[in-house]
């Protein structure tokens, strides 16, 4: 998992490795006029003041991402029956109820991630799944579970009924103008062949891992807000295998004011404790003292830094590395582009840690209408060992390329699909035990489900 105060998780399976940036909320107060709303939400926001259907809970959120490019919660790993959350609610109530049942057919080109050992095979999937969506004036819920039992074509592997569980949960609750609350959770278990953790694979080594992340916001003045929120993050590895179990505990601060209608400073101080719990010693301490801006370019262009010196305390070693994250986002008039760069100190998923992880990354989200969503995503990361004296040296390279749509035909059926490219190499120095991996997926599917809606208290 990458640290949470520096990555754009998005990588679609549709994505993060997941995490959060403080400086999320920086926007300028009234009586100057506020900063753009999310980008690829704006269109949404204003069929919403029209009267039209509210936007799904999940694209409100502003928790996870840097300023100018959010990743809503476990877009990194998001599943695509589970897309539906990210749409308009079917109808304008407070509580929308849908339970579904999916099949879906996919092809990959190397099941084993193993350019050794490459086999394609085709996957029959079959996923029930839950979604709610509740939507208050002040409060706002997105859950969504599914499970999916998959069936090989070549046999390639057992067939298997829980073979990819997934949740998704975000929820806001604003009891003031001046204070909000949110909470993201994402959970990701894949017992598949073609298995990874927090992006990276392990020669298909099965893992289950858990991101999540209170935060609260409060408006300290007209100009001035302060941000605070924790992350835990955990990785575990199962069956055989060399991959490390991870725990990640975060803290984040930023403090921004506003001193002109277009120009945002911030401060902020994280703090970062990785446990691999490994038992020999690879632990970490990480503080990162943070100052940055928020710049609008123009009404649709925004641009956003912020970084600082990362001092490690690893084994009786210290280090000091740099820690930056930057983006920039373009409203678009049928959604957002955006791209963002970080480095920081992160487990690389199950290989472990700590490392140096660099990452890059672009994203476009087109909620052009109600009923259809598209999200594409590239992004490339380098992980680095910090320290020679760690249990195995990591040297990894991985890019992904994703794309993912699905369109609402009526209130009970959708049909989706999706593409990934995923690229790692292992580097020269490194010591841990796994191959260099290229695959190909396609998947589409046909998705059904009832819908129930209701308001609390009727």
């Amino acid at each position: 998992m990458l640290r949470a105060s520096a990555i754009l998780g998005l990588t679609l399976c549709i994505v993060l490795p997941p995490a959060w940036a403080p400086h999320a909320w920086a926007q300028e107060q009234e009586p100057w006029p506020r900063q753009q709303p999310w980008p690829g939400v704006v269109q949404q926001q204003q069929q919403e003041e029209e009267g039209e259907f509210r936007i799904s809970p999940l694209l409100r959120l502003q928790t996870l991402g840097p300023a100018v490019a959010p990743a809503y919660p476990g877009l990194s790993t998001y599943p695509l029956e589970l897309l539906g959350l990210l749409m308009s609610p079917l109808e304008r109530r407070e509580v929308n109820l849908l339970p579904t049942i999916a099949v879906s057919e996919e092809f990959t080109d190397n099941i084993f991630l193993n350019n050794n050992n490459k086999r394609y095979d085709f996957i029959t999937s079959f996923t029930p799944a839950l979604m709610m969506l509740l939507n208050r004036p002040r409060f706002q819920v997105a859950a969504g579970f599914s499970n999916s039992a998959e069936v090989y074509a070549r046999g390639s592997s057992p067939n298997d009924g829980l073979a990819r569980q997934n949740f998704i949960g975000g929820v806001f609750y604003e009891p003031t103008p001046r204070l909000q609350f949110t909470a993201t959770d994402a959970f990701i278990r894949d017992q598949s062949p073609d298995a990874r953790s927090g992006g990276f694979s392990l020669g298909g080594q099965a893992s289950w891992s858990n991101t999540l992340t209170p935060a609260v916001g409060w408006q300290v003045a007209q100009r001035t807000r302060l941000n605070l929120a924790a992350n835990y993050s955990v990785v575990r590895l199962e069956g055989q295998g060399a991959g490390i179990d991870s725990d990640t505990y975060g803290f984040l601060s930023n403090l921004s004011h506003a001193f002109t209608p277009r120009f945002t400073g911030m401060i902020g101080y994280n703090f970062t404790y990785l446990d691999l719990r490994s038992g020999h010693g690879d632990n970490s301490t990480t503080h990162n003292p943070t100052i940055g801006f928020t710049y609008r370019v123009t009404s649709t262009l925004t641009v956003a830094v912020d970084g600082g010196p990362a001092f490690t305390e690893l084994g009786g070693e210290n280090f000091i590395t740099p820690a930056l994250s930057a983006g920039i986002a373009q409203v678009l008039p049928f959604g957002t582009a955006s791209a963002y760069y970080s480095r920081n100190v992160a487990v690389a998923g199950g290989f472990g840690g700590p490392a140096d992880t660099q990452t890059v990354s672009g994203m476009l989200v087109l909620p052009t209408w109600r009923d259809l969503i598209v999200i594409f995503n590239p992004m490339w990361t380098k992980a680095e060992s910090l320290s020679d004296r760690q249990i195995q040296h990591i040297d990894v390279t991985v890019f992904t390329l994703s794309l993912g749509a699905a369109y609402r035909v009526n209130p009970y059926m959708t049909v989706f699909g999706g593409y990934s490219f995923m690229r790692q190499r292992l580097g020269r120095s490194s010591t841990t035990p796994d191959f260099d991996a290229d695959e190909n997926r396609v998947k589409v599917g046909v998705q059904f489900g009832y819908p129930f809606a209701f308001d609390l208290g009727k």
